[in-house]
């Protein structure tokens, strides 16, 4: 039996992921955090009514010779680092210079020590590290492909430029199987409820339920590729079982505005017209990214045989009647 290690195991993308293993004969082990937040319980209790239930360990991801030992003992198949340190584009900007630091220390020396250890003991190990397109938030190009060049302006772009940096240098410099999948905007109804899908879902279904008034946002122009979580879970277990290592893009390369996601959700629950029930703050605008972060999934598509299967309609349908029912 198939052995694989998550990090972030209750997140949104963990947490996909160790179903889809699970459901192909894997033992899911994971790593979550001690004391993990009302969202992550919900997961877990989620993941456990379906019957996937991982294996889990206490393990500080910044204590090398913890991290080694885990590895050593459980030599994994195949490693998914998809725990890091994150904040939505609606944090506000005194909160997240607060982070920042802590940030960049968990996304970059947790990736080190986790390829460190599988290279001194458990060199078979097959490592994939969740990026993001954040890692060209500061290019010039869009759509973006993987031969555009990292440039960040945020140090969490750069916390994941370095992460994926180490990547390329383990897989170069010690022959490891070692990948980054490189992951646009994608979502579902476990998208943490301070992303602006999540937000525009839950409050749209409240004054549904009269139980606001209206959904208030700050800025209904920016442009994202939003595609279906399950998708890109799927994508990096390809990635995990390539012939060659390799960093790939995962994204729709379908562009679509917040007024999109808006509209769409306002249709679906009735509304003719979303400006009925929503309100503009131009004071919780957040800066626009420098160009539309838009992916070209086409060398996945190539190579590892991968392709979104959830429209941008039947995605914004699904996390609607999730919430509908809760």
């Amino acid at each position: 039996m198939k052995r694989a290690l998550i990090t972030g195991v209750f997140g949104q993308d963990g947490s996909y992921l160790a179903e889809l293993l699970a459901g192909s004969g894997y033992e899911v082990h994971g790593l979550a955090r001690p004391t993990p937040s009302a969202h992550s319980q919900g997961i877990r209790a989620r993941l456990a009514e379906g019957g996937v239930v991982p294996r889990l360990h206490a393990c500080d991801l910044l204590d090398y010779g913890a991290v080694r030992s885990l590895v050593a003992w459980l030599r994994p198949d195949e490693c998914y680092h998809l725990a890091a340190v994150h904040y939505s584009s609606e944090v506000l900007p005194t909160e997240q210079i607060r982070q920042d630091r802590a940030l960049f220390e968990q996304n970059a020396i947790s990736t080190l020590n986790l390829l460190s250890a599988i290279r001194d003991g458990s060199a078979g190990t097959r490592f994939v590290l969740a990026g993001s397109c954040l890692m060209y938030d500061a290019c010039g190009t869009s759509p973006q492909s993987e031969s555009e060049p990292f440039a960040s302006r945020s140090l969490y772009g750069l916390s994941k430029i370095t992460a994926s940096g180490l990547v390329d240098y383990f897989r170069s410099a010690h022959g490891m199987h070692a990948s980054t999948a490189i992951l646009y905007n994608h979502e579902s109804p476990r998208r943490q409820p301070a992303f602006v899908t999540r937000k525009i879902v839950q409050g749209l279904v409240g004054v549904k339920r009269d139980r606001l008034p209206h959904l208030q946002l700050g800025n209904l122009h920016g442009v994202k590729d939003w595609g279906w979580a399950p998708d890109y879970a799927r994508g990096m277990s390809l990635m995990a079982r390539a012939d060659s290592p390799s960093s790939w893009i995962l994204a729709t390369g379908v562009p679509h505005t917040v007024e999109d996601f808006v509209r769409e959700t306002a249709d679906i629950l009735g509304y003719t017209d979303f400006r009925e029930v929503v309100r503009v703050d131009s004071g919780l605008a957040r800066p626009s990214d420098a160009v539309p972060l838009i992916g070209n999934p086409a060398r996945a598509y190539a190579q590892l045989g991968w392709s979104h299967s959830v429209t941008f309609r039947r995605l914004v349908e699904l996390m609607v009647e999730h919430e509908l029912i809760t």
